[in-house]
């Protein structure tokens, strides 16, 4: 169990994080995730779909998860990988929507 919290510490010590401002008054921006990431998920149901390690306690997870939202609206994206999980916040702008 060490092993798989000592990856999922440093795989979110060394996430690219994409986060964009909106200004104020603007209509509210639709969030998506690029692929293959999955989502945006909220962190419930980023918890429920990758679970941590069970001795990872429940504030320790609230405090990474809110690490990686920087747009600060509770959401992520998530892609599975064979050994670990990445997470990246939800982009503010979809690029194609020009």
């Amino acid at each position: 169990m060490k092993i798989r919290r000592l990856v999922m510490v440093s795989m979110v010590a060394s996430l690219p994080i994409a986060a964009t401002a909106t200004p104020a008054g603007a209509i509210k921006p639709a969030r998506f995730c690029p692929p293959p990431f999955q989502g945006p998920l909220t962190f419930q149901q980023v918890v429920d779909e990758f679970p941590p390690p069970p001795e990872l306690p429940p504030e320790v997870v609230q405090a990474i998860l809110d690490g990686i939202d920087m747009n600060h609206d509770g959401m992520l994206c998530a892609k599975g990988l064979p050994h670990a999980e990445d997470f990246i916040d939800n982009v503010a702008n979809n690029p194609n929507d020009g």
